[in-house]
């Protein structure tokens, strides 16, 4: 397959199927990740298929009008991540307002456990959240290629056998590189890998 960055190139010059080969290869693992940002309560209200589209929507519209530039291939996958993260968290800030607020709708239960439930629930600021990306992108950009592979497969939902088969390497190395990634985290206060 072509470096993403030709495939940029093809598509600045009106080769439609270089933005299909560009989503095709993207768009299960923005899907994921839209997933997860929006999670259960949220789910009911939009789709995550609707946002990725918005993402590259928005990616393909500014490509076309030159305003991205990608050093390294993996920097076009990074900001089609943030992108995605953020229209998230600006669908989930629209439907936290007052009168759509989904917590809103929930029964009050009388055994006196909803105000801790309440507490609980509560999910990171849209501002929190792009500032951990932020920090995570620092924490990621010092690290080795191979453990950056792993940590890529890692976060894909990928188990150390498969990662390993995927990079052609043993399990056991994986769960090292993950051991050490997990310290490293820790020490960069990300919560672990």
């Amino acid at each position: 397959m072509p470096d993403d960055r030709d495939l940029v190139s093809d598509y600045q010059g009106g080769d439609d199927d270089a933005a299909r080969n560009l989503f095709d290869k993207y768009c299960e693992r923005l899907l994921r990740l839209a997933k997860r940002r929006i999670g259960q309560r949220m789910a009911s209200r939009f789709d995550p298929e609707d946002v990725v589209q918005s993402a590259f929507r928005t990616f393909f519209t500014r490509v076309r009008n030159d305003e991205f530039s990608f050093a390294e291939e993996s920097d076009l996958f990074k900001l089609l991540v943030r992108l995605t993260v953020r229209k998230t968290l600006r669908r989930i800030e629209h439907h936290r307002a007052d009168k759509r607020n989904p917590e809103a709708e929930i029964g009050h239960p009388s055994d006196g456990t909803e105000p801790f439930a309440h507490v609980a629930s509560r999910e990171p600021t849209p501002e929190m959240e792009v500032a951990l990306i932020d920090e995570f992108e620092r924490f990621v950009s010092h690290l080795d290629p191979f453990a950056r592979q792993v940590l890529e497969l890692k976060v894909q939902g990928f188990g150390t056998v498969e990662i390993a088969q995927k990079l052609n390497t043993y399990d056991r190395k994986v769960r090292r590189v993950i051991e050490d990634l997990q310290s490293l985290s820790e020490e960069h206060d990300l919560g672990g890998v």
